[in-house]
Parts: structure tokens; C-alpha cells; sequence
């Protein structure tokens, strides 16, 4: 049955293509076609044989079914491929778009990269602008300044010419009178020696009588005044009381004039002992009758804060300045000794103020003294240096012994220190070797390692004072803004800018003609923004510049009008300290720069 099924299927096709070969030969040439008539006749004998057969009706049905089957295939398969096809156009759009996307993000990419590149050109040829600009600013002021060179010079020989010409024709004029007078000398000593040669006889006759009366009038005063000594003297040898009387009374005269020397020396030495400050001591705040008694008292955290509230440092310095006044306060009121200590630092940081603060702060006196004023006093440097530190042994309350610049005498021992300095140095290790309980060494250096090893090895603390911050340095200026310009021309003013105190004070300035203090100055629009800025600007500088500096400012705006102050006049200060700032760290770089700070 499978075989009539395929047989019928053949003959079927190829009766369909007989029968298309047939419509297509109607159609055209036979021939053209290469039409074959046999198929036909093939197709018919198979439609004959299918119609003769019992299974033809079966065999149709196998075949439209099977026909089906192939149509539904092929719709598939067609579904397939448009659903291929559309996969294909959707992958070919998305292909499409990522390219258009790729070539508008380079062209983008390639955009931003010509603006930048044009961007640059444009900077470069500004910048080259600008230094043509500053080249040709800079040709200009040098063409000022030798043009102003020259005049200055010109004005220089003009002066000189001047000069020169005044002291020739002052010289020519001298000389004249000079002249004149030895001739009109001249003339008058002929006259005189022509009048004394017409009188000599007269004048030789008065100088006789006078020589004669000089003699006679010396010849008695001799006479009487040895006859009065050989009358008193044969007195006293013929009476033996006067006699003893007489050399009693000069030799308790003797006694009397010594002991009264000696005396008076020795209490000077004792007053000076007990009431006077060495030679060596420039500034102290012992008293030597007022407060000898006063023990330091145990103050708080707060109160030692507010001792050093006016003093501006490092944050982590600060606390190691407070801990060592609390420190050194206890230590004082339980009867320790006390801890030497070296402060060191570049110039104006604050060391002398907070060893002063420090002292005050504990309970102690302090007194400072330079390290300067020892090398040259050679061999007498060691007495006043022993005197010094029986002085500071000797006070009750105990004493802070600040030696600033002390690396001027306590420099290291070596083959060109002089035996005055050497000998110094060995007197103060000497009275350093062991802690005392009288007094405290605070050494302050701008060079520690131009110390001796054994002066270093004195000290238990050694403390760095660097330069302030920004934020040290805006805390600094506001606190003497408003030391010197805040409180300018009140009692509380600084840089001597405070009114006269007291009615004595205030008499004096009158008296003198002069104002009991300056007048206030009138801030108009200085803020804290502008002390920040100053403070941004003004890096590198000390305590002792910024003070400086705000004393500038204070000069400047008394030399205005009005006694005030803007900001304009501000920042135009500051911008003028920076650059004098930037000059003096050149001078010294120049001169060598060997200083570690």
C-alpha cells in the first residue's frame, strides 16, 4: 500500500507537471520550452492505474494529509523565518544604532578633545600674552628706574658740583680772611714791638718795682707762717698734755675716717645682699621689701587656663606649658626641687612670654638675663654669675632664672673659647649640677645645637616653640587688633597707644604739653574675614612680626586724617609686611642662612 501510496504520489506529480508543462506550452513555443509530451502520457496512464486500484480513495487521503502536514512544515518553517527575518532586521537596528551611537560619542569625544585643544591655544597664547606683557611691564620699569638712576645721579653731580663749588668759594673766603687777619696780627705786634723798644727803660723800671714788692710780700708770709708753726710746735713739746692730746686725737680722727669707710662699705654690701639685683639682671619681677612671704597656692585647670589665655601657642605646646606651670607650682608648695628646663625655637615665638607666664602662673619669681652681657666680661663673669645665683637662692618664694640668648656663653668648650668663657661655663655647671629648691634655669636659644653637651644635660625638659599656624597666627592678631586698635587710647591700650593713668600721670602730660593719650582709632570695615586672610597670608611669621605688624597698622591709620582704619588700608599693610617678610628671609639666606631656625 506504501508503494501504490508513493507510485501515486509520483504519478500525481507528474501529471501536475504535465499538466503545467501543458498550460506553459499554450503559452510559448514548445520547443523554446523543451516541452516533453511523454510526460503527459505518463501522467494519464498513472491517473488510469490510481483509478483502477481499490486503495486510490485512501491513497488520496494519505496524500492530502500528507500534504497537510508539509503546508503546516512549511508555515512553520515560514513563521520561523520572518521570526528569524525580524530577529535579523531588530540585531541589524540595534547594530545600526550602537554604530551611530559609537561615531556621535566620537564625534562628541572629538569635539571636547578640539575645545580642549582649543581651549589650551587660547590659554597658551594668553599666558604668552602675558608674559610679554609682564616682559614689556618689566622693561618699562627698569626703563623708569634707570631713567630715575640717572636723574637721581645727575641731580648727585649737580649737588656735588654745587657742594664743591660753595667749599671752594667758603675755602677761597677763609683764606682771605685768614690773610687779612695775620697781616692786621703782623701790623699790630710791629707796633707793639716798636712802642716797647721807644719805652723799655719805663717798662724795665715798673717790672723791677713790681718783682721787688712780689718778694717782699712772699718773704713775710713765710716768715710769719713758720713762726706761728715753731711757736705751736715748741708748745706741744714743752707741755706733755697737749702733746698726748694731740696725737689721741689724731689717731682716733684715723680710726673714726676708716671704720667709717669700712662700715659704710659693708652695709652697702649687706643692703645690696639683702635688697639690691645683680649687674647681670635686666628685668625682674622680685620685689625686695613688698610679698617676700607669699607661698604659690594650688590654682585649678581653669584658673591656669586663664593664666595663659592672652599667650597664644600650639595647642598641643599650650598643654605642656600649662601642665608644666601646674608642674612646677606643686612642686614649689610641697618643698621639691625644681626642673630646669630649655626652651628653644626660631626668633619671636613666644619663648620669654611664656617663661614670664610660666613664673607668675606657679607662684614665682622670675628674672631674666642675657646671655650677652656674660662673654664679655671675661674673668669677672664668674662673681656676678655666683652673685647671681646667691641672689636667686635667696628668694623666698623661688625664682625662675631665665638666661635668654644663652648660647652666647654657654656655647660648646672648644679650642677658640676664651678662659673668661670657659670659667663661665664651668660656674654654671657648677651651681646647675644638682636641682635646687630656690630656683628654676629656663635656658631659651634660637641655636640648641650650638650648646655645650653638659649644659643640655642640665635640663630636664627641652620644649620646642615653633611657628604659629594659621589658626595660631588668626588668634595672635586678634588679640593685638584689639590690644592696638580696639583699645587704642584707653587705659587697656598696647604698642603705647594707652592713655595716661592716674592724676599724676595725666598732670605730667600736662605740664609737658602734651595730651593725657592718643585718641581711639575708628574701625570702619575691618572684620575677622580679613584678619583670616592676613593670617593665610602672612605664613612664616612669628608672635613678635605679627605684633610688629598690627603696631604698623596702629602708626598708620594715627597718620590718616580721621585716626581710622578700613580694610583697604588693612590689606594694603599686610601686602606690604609680606613682601618686606619675603626681603629679610633673602638677606639671610644670602648671608648664609647657617642657623637652624
Amino acid at each position: 500500500m506504501a508503494s501504490m501510496a508513493a507510485l501515486a504520489r509520483r504519478s500525481l506529480l507528474a501529471g501536475l507537471s504535465a499538466s503545467a508543462g501543458l498550460t506553459v506550452a499554450c503559452c510559448a513555443d514548445d520547443k523554446a520550452l523543451g516541452f516533453d509530451p511523454e510526460g503527459l502520457e505518463r501522467g494519464a496512464k498513472a491517473l488510469r492505474e490510481i483509478n483502477a486500484s481499490p486503495w486510490a480513495k485512501k491513497v488520496f487521503e494519505q496524500i492530502k494529509v500528507q500534504e497537510q502536514t508539509k503546508q503546516a512544515d512549511l508555515r512553520a518553517k515560514e513563521a520561523e523565518f520572518k521570526a528569524q527575518a525580524e530577529q535579523a532586521a531588530i540585531q541589524h537596528e540595534r547594530v545600526r544604532w550602537e554604530e551611530q551611537r559609537k561615531s556621535m560619542q566620537q564625534d562628541a569625544q572629538q569635539k571636547a578633545q578640539l575645545a580642549q585643544y582649543q581651549d589650551e591655544l587660547a590659554r597658551k597664547r594668553m599666558e604668552t600674552e602675558h608674559e610679554k606683557q609682564r616682559l614689556r611691564n618689566l622693561e618699562l620699569v627698569q626703563l623708569q628706574e634707570e631713567a630715575g638712576r640717572r636723574a637721581e645721579q645727575e641731580k648727585a653731580a649737580i649737588a656735588a658740583q654745587i657742594e664743591a663749588e660753595r667749599r671752594a668759594t667758603e675755602k677761597y673766603k677763609a683764606e682771605l680772611e685768614k690773610e687779612v687777619q695775620r697781616e692786621r696780627a703782623l701790623a699790630e705786634a710791629q707796633g707793639r714791638a716798636e712802642e716797647r723798644r721807644k719805652n723799655k727803660d719805663i717798662y724795665r723800671e715798673e717790672l723791677q718795682i713790681k718783682l721787688e714788692e712780689d718778694r717782699k710780700r712772699l718773704v713775710e708770709a713765710i716768715n710769719t707762717t713758720f713762726g706761728n708753726l715753731g711757736s705751736a710746735a715748741a708748745s706741744l713739746l714743752t707741755d706733755r698734755d697737749k702733746l698726748l692730746a694731740a696725737v689721741g686725737g689724731l689717731s682716733l680722727l684715723a680710726l673714726g675716717v676708716y671704720s667709717a669707710k669700712e662700715g659704710t662699705r659693708s652695709a652697702a654690701k649687706a643692703f645690696d645682699r639683702w635688697f639690691g639685683t645683680p649687674k647681670l639682671v635686666r628685668e625682674t619681677s622680685r620685689k625686695p621689701l613688698l610679698g617676700r612671704g607669699a607661698a604659690p597656692v594650688e590654682k585649678s585647670v581653669d584658673q591656669v587656663k586663664r593664666d595663659f589665655s592672652d599667650i597664644v601657642l600650639e595647642p598641643g605646646l599650650q598643654d605642656h606649658v600649662r601642665s608644666l606651670a601646674a608642674l612646677t607650682a606643686n612642686v614649689k608648695r610641697h618643698g621639691a626641687p625644681f626642673r630646669h628646663m630649655l626652651f628653644y625655637g626660631p626668633p619671636g615665638t613666644g619663648k620669654t612670654m611664656a617663661a614670664k607666664r610660666l613664673a607668675r602662673t606657679s607662684g614665682m619669681d622670675y628674672a631674666i638675663l642675657s646671655g650677652g652681657d656674660v662673654a664679655p666680661l671675661g674673668g669677672n663673669a664668674v662673681t656676678q654669675l655666683h652673685e647671681t645665683f646667691d641672689w636667686a637662692e635667696r628668694s623666698r618664694r623661688g625664682l625662675l632664672l631665665l638666661i635668654d640668648e644663652a648660647d652666647a656663653f654657654l656655647s660648646r668648650r672648644g679650642g677658640n673659647i676664651s678662659e673668661g668663657s670657659r670659667a663661665a661655663i664651668n660656674a654654671f655647671l657648677y651651681r646647675t649640677g644638682e636641682q635646687s629648691r630656690d630656683f628654676c634655669v629656663v635656658l631659651a636659644t634660637n641655636r640648641p645645637s650650638d650648646l655645650d653637651p653638659a649644659v643640655i644635660d642640665r635640663t630636664d625638659e627641652a620644649i620646642e616653640f615653633g611657628l604659629p599656624g594659621d589658626a595660631e597666627r588668626h588668634r595672635i592678631l586678634q588679640v593685638y587688633f584689639e590690644q592696638y586698635i580696639l583699645k587704642a587710647g584707653t587705659a587697656e591700650g598696647g604698642a603705647g597707644a594707652a592713655a595716661a593713668r592716674g592724676p599724676l600721670a595725666r598732670l605730667s602730660a600736662l605740664l609737658r604739653g602734651r595730651k593725657g593719650g592718643p585718641e581711639t582709632i575708628t574701625v570702619k570695615d575691618v572684620s575677622d574675614a580679613d584678619l583670616w586672610w592676613a593670617a593665610e597670608k602672612m605664613d612664616g611669621f612669628s608672635g613678635r612680626e605679627l605684633a610688629k605688624f598690627m603696631a604698623s597698622v596702629q602708626a598708620m591709620a594715627y597718620g590718616s586724617h580721621n585716626a581710622e582704619l578700613t580694610a583697604q588700608m588693612f590689606r594694603r599693610m599686610v601686602e606690604t609686611k609680606v613682601g618686606e617678610h619675603a626681603k629679610r628671609r633673602g638677606f639671610i639666606e644670602a648671608g648664609g642662612g647657617d642657623a637652624p631656625y
